[in-house]
């Protein structure tokens, strides 16, 4: 397998990659809003503003207390490509997630070191990425969020991925790390952390990942955890299959786990529950896998999840503008051998 190059700046995940537990880092989605940054590891430093002013060297983060967490990350834009009509953006078919072990230090103690006044709503966060986004406008990567999410001793200032140190495509020489929140969230090339008493409306804040023109919700309705959603990873599209067959896959969802699986032969007309795996961690993927009978001819395969919250795969995408969330049910054609 090798990862599959979507335009010059992003690769996606092969599907059959996400059957593993944890997706080997060769292999690990990569998205980037410009060309990924230069970064000396002697001159870098990590600033954190708080009560007080730190500066961090690598060194001197990965000499705090560490940890590791396995992780489903999945950019908000995963699935635009089954949009219709396709909204602008990277065309993203479903390869843009992976599963993927970090290794960093609690956002919290970083936090802690600097202070936290208790009147700080939101935490800012500031890459060394910088781009164009619009003809004579530059901006750089810049995403908050909010205190209380901030502050979840789950998300990590991460600086290792799969035994390695961070390569320069996903983020080196650190990055955020925040569970159940889609990708934009995990600020890349990581430079600057700051409290603050005020919230945040920068581009990548206001004008991007936000919810645009989708029924239900509001205009600029910020895009936060991640939906619900399970990928068929066996058989793939097209293939000959067997009349007694098994299909595998994963599930995932940033606001629940996993707590049934259902699989239909006939593109949705009937279901049977599939068998679940447990994760590896709270955040990382659910595999799972059903034995199924299929008669001669063609059968579409379709996958659905439903999570703890409640909320379950919808049959078709939730249009909007900027082609973000869509998580509808997975659907393979194939045809009995």
């Amino acid at each position: 397998m090798r990862l599959l190059p979507v335009d010059d700046l992003n690769a996606a995940t092969p599907l059959g990659a996400l059957a593993a537990p944890v997706t080997p880092n060769d292999l690990v989605f990569m998205r980037s809003h410009s060309v990924p940054p230069e970064i000396g590891l002697e001159h870098w430093r990590l600033s954190v503003r708080g009560v007080t002013h730190l500066e961090l060297s690598l060194e001197e983060l990965m000499a705090m207390d560490g940890t590791s967490a396995v992780v489903t990350m999945e950019c908000a834009g995963n699935g635009r490509s089954g949009m219709n009509p396709r909204p602008g953006g990277t065309p993203w078919d479903l390869g843009a997630a992976s599963t993927t072990e970090f290794t960093g230090v609690r956002l919290t103690d970083v936090l802690a070191a600097a202070g936290v006044a208790d009147d700080t709503v939101e935490v800012l966060f500031t890459g060394a990425d910088t781009g164009d986004v619009a003809p004579g406008r530059v901006e750089t990567y810049r995403r908050s969020l909010p205190a209380t999410s901030a502050l979840d001793p789950r998300v990590l200032v991460a600086w290792g991925m799969g035994g390695e140190l961070l390569s320069a495509p996903h983020g080196a020489p650190a990055r955020l790390v925040v569970p159940g929140w889609y990708g934009m969230a995990s600020v890349k090339w990581l430079t600057e952390i700051e409290t603050m008493t005020e919230p945040f409306s920068g581009y990548y804040q206001r004008e991007q990942y936000v919810y645009d023109g989708e029924a239900g919700l509001a205009r600029g309705t910020p895009v936060t955890t991640v939906r619900v959603r399970s990928l068929i990873t066996a058989p793939a599209e097209g293939d000959s299959v067997p009349g007694n067959a098994r299909i595998e896959g994963v599930a995932w969802s940033g606001e629940g786990a996993i707590s049934s699986v259902e699989v239909s032969i006939d593109g949705g007309s009937s279901w049977q529950q599939a068998d679940l795996f447990p994760p590896q961690d709270g955040h990382a993927a659910t595999l799972w896998s059903s034995s199924v009978v299929l008669a001669e001819g063609t059968h579409e395969l379709v996958a659905r999840a439903t999570d703890s919250a409640g909320n379950v795969q919808p049959l078709e995408p939730a249009w909007n503008e900027h082609g973000y969330g869509n998580n509808a049910v997975h659907r393979v054609g194939v045809m009995r051998r």
